[in-house]
């Protein structure tokens, strides 16, 4: 389901400030809208409670943690999401909510980041 508004909506969930800044200005550059730029899985999780994007860019851990609630409760709303990490998804201990999303291991290109999101688009 894509948002009301015209350009795609992105959730995008970094704890580290000047991460968090490129990637909304790489995704803007190429027509997304930010949603919501999060730094904490509490915060995400609040924010999920009475809102809606169409895909999520998301790290493992947050500034509180380990955000498989996070993951888990995106996959219940049918949002779609890429994780952006630096962790290997093949580590003992990812969380296997992880890997039902896309996968993009840090450091990414920016060309790399606009084609995994909109990959996670509905056609």
């Amino acid at each position: 389901m894509i948002s009301r508004g015209s350009a795609p909506q992105v959730l995008v969930l970094e704890d580290e400030p000047i991460i968090a800044l490129n990637i909304e200005g790489i995704l803007r550059d190429e027509g997304f809208d930010i949603a919501a730029s999060l730094a904490t899985c509490a915060s995400a999780i609040e924010w999920l409670m009475t809102h809606y994007a169409d895909v999520a860019l998301l790290d493992v851990d947050l500034q509180d943690g380990s955000c498989e609630l996070v993951a888990q409760r995106l996959l219940d709303l049918g949002i779609p999401f890429v994780v952006f990490s630096g962790s290997n998804p093949g580590e003992e201990t990812i969380d296997s909510v992880f890997l039902k999303g896309a996968w993009l291991a840090k450091p990414a290109a920016s060309p790399r980041i606009v084609e995994a999101v909109r990959a996670q688009l509905p056609r």
